[in-house]
């Protein structure tokens, strides 16, 4: 084991757990708080897994940029690693590429631990942005974020579909998906041109894009609250 969200095999190889944000101490803005977070985290990985035999599932055809492998991992005697550091607090669900389908189960784990208020929710790590106030969005450009709000209209461009959470383009935050990315959500039966008016959260990278956006290209990144 080496980090919080990587192990390291026998054979050399590096396994990056699939469809997790954990706490990363040494990002600029850290508090004190991560630091105990990741450890826990880290503590939990090398329990799980040193000396014992693993299970992967890869989300991704090929390595990351970094020449690590991206899969799901269940530890002898059956630990799904990613689903126990979910249900406990110490890690965000990530899962904006989700091959495997394993996010809606990982979702369903996050809601129980921000409920229970463990670990990271029991932090600013688990803070749920308000779409309508972007000013508080702008200072999380280049982070991991949760945000929450109501869905004022959608916009279809050909490149595009915008969720506009406000009447100022250049201001307001705003979720959007390219085309290529449409027909996943289709078949997940979101029907992202019936939003407008709805409740929902989305979570990714917040970029500046005219404002603070998130781009989604999977449809685990976008729920409906009630």
């Amino acid at each position: 084991m080496i980090d919080a969200d990587l192990i390291a095999l026998a054979d050399g190889q590096v396994i990056r757990l699939a469809g997790l944000q954990v706490a990363k101490p040494q990002r600029p803005g850290a508090v004190a708080a991560e630091a105990d977070l990741n450890a826990a985290a880290r503590a939990y990985l090398r329990d799980a897994v040193q000396g014992r035999r693993v299970g992967i599932a890869k989300t991704a055809d090929e390595p990351d940029r970094h020449g690590r492998i991206v899969a799901h991992v269940m530890a002898d005697p059956g630990a799904w690693l990613q689903d126990d550091l979910v249900a406990a607090g110490l890690a965000r669900v990530d899962s904006h590429v989700d091959k495997r389908g394993c996010g809606a189960l990982l979702l369903e784990r996050e809601e129980k631990a921000r409920q229970r208020g463990l670990g990271l929710w029991a932090t600013r790590l688990g803070t749920i942005f308000r779409a309508d106030r972007p000013d508080e969005l702008t200072g999380e450009i280049g982070r991991f974020a949760i945000v929450e709000g109501n869905v004022v209209s959608v916009g279809e461009r050909p490149r595009r579909t915008y969720l506009n959470f406000g009447t100022y383009w250049n201001e307001d935050f705003t979720a959007y998906v390219d085309r290529r990315h449409r027909a996943g959500f289709e078949r997940a039966g979101v029907r992202l041109g019936s939003l407008a008016g709805q409740r929902v959260r989305v979570r990714g990278f917040v970029i500046d894009d005219r404002g603070p956006a998130i781009r989604m290209t999977g449809p685990e990144q976008l729920q409906r609250v009630d």
